[in-house]
């Protein structure tokens, strides 16, 4: 909360200069000291309340009864700010979440395959995708730092597209991906994906991508989240995250009817079902 009290006075400022030019009349009141709440004057508006929401935004309560989210004020009060996205948004995100996204290469009869993968467990459990590891003969895993290991299947359910794999090591210290849940998910609001586009044909670090949720839809009798955040070969199985860095889904699919020009509708198994299956398959 120390973060908050050193915010609150700059944003008692700023918060009436924005009812100020949403059309809001009268005198504003005498600013008081930095703290909680300055003094609001006769007509003036003040701050009741700060709390940071489950997006990771801060979210002031002004004694109008507004809300200020991140510079965007909600409510009758004029027309809201600006919901776009920065790309310094994601930017502290990236650092957070990239360590827990793998790469996995599979040898395949005839040839390699690749997918992506989030560590979800600190002794090197991975989920990914079903169809990432179908048919595989072998299976290596490159991290963040570029150590490869070899992996196995604990678990693979090809109805869900989802399966754990586990490294081939004794090390017990991987980072891990924070798991969000379903109240993370929102129609409207800002993601970002991760993982590896290509496989091997585009080596190095992991791709991220910003997009929204689209839209949560029932398709061809499964559940998932709809992203207009592209989804390529090679980043099946990555992970959907928000602004606070919580994975609400693993890229499973974009849908491209073949001979017909479809766009951005992208799917991702939404994060009840994959929490339920490590809950099922990571003791």
């Amino acid at each position: 909360m120390r973060i908050l009290s050193k915010l609150t006075g700059a944003l008692v400022v700023v918060a009436i200069i924005v009812l100020i030019m949403a059309g809001c009349v009268g005198t504003g009141g005498a600013r008081g000291p930095a703290g909680p709440q300055g003094p609001a004057g006769e007509v003036g508006v003040g701050i009741t309340n700060a709390s940071i929401n489950s997006n990771g935004h801060l979210v002031l309560t002004l004694s109008s009864g507004q809300t200020l989210d991140v510079g965007n004020v909600t409510g009758s009060l004029g027309p809201s700010g600006d919901s776009t996205v920065s790309a310094g948004s994601f930017a502290s995100v990236v650092p957070r979440v990239e360590p827990a996204i793998v790469r996995i290469d599979v040898t395949v009869a005839g040839g390699l395959d690749s997918g992506s993968g989030s560590i979800i467990d600190n002794r090197g459990y991975v989920i990914t995708n079903a169809h990432v590891i179908e048919g595989g003969q072998s299976i290596k895993v490159t991290l963040k730092d570029g150590t490869t290991l070899d992996a196995t299947v604990v678990a693979s359910d090809a109805n869900q597209d989802l399966a754990i794999i586990k490294l081939t090591t004794s090390r017990a210290d991987f980072p891990v991906m924070s798991l969000g849940t379903m109240a993370d998910v929102v129609v409207g609001e800002p993601v970002m994906t991760g993982g590896f586009p290509l496989g091997t044909d585009l080596p190095g670090p992991a791709t991220f991508t910003i997009g929204i949720v689209s839209a949560l839809r029932t398709y061809s009798g499964s559940d998932y989240i709809q992203t207009d955040s592209p989804i390529n070969p090679g980043s099946s199985g990555g992970c959907l995250v928000t602004l606070s860095g919580r994975m609400i889904g693993i890229l499973t699919a974009g849908i491209t009817p073949p001979r017909q020009d479809f766009e951005d509708i992208n799917l991702a198994i939404p994060i009840n079902q994959v929490s339920a299956f490590i809950s099922q398959n990571v003791k």
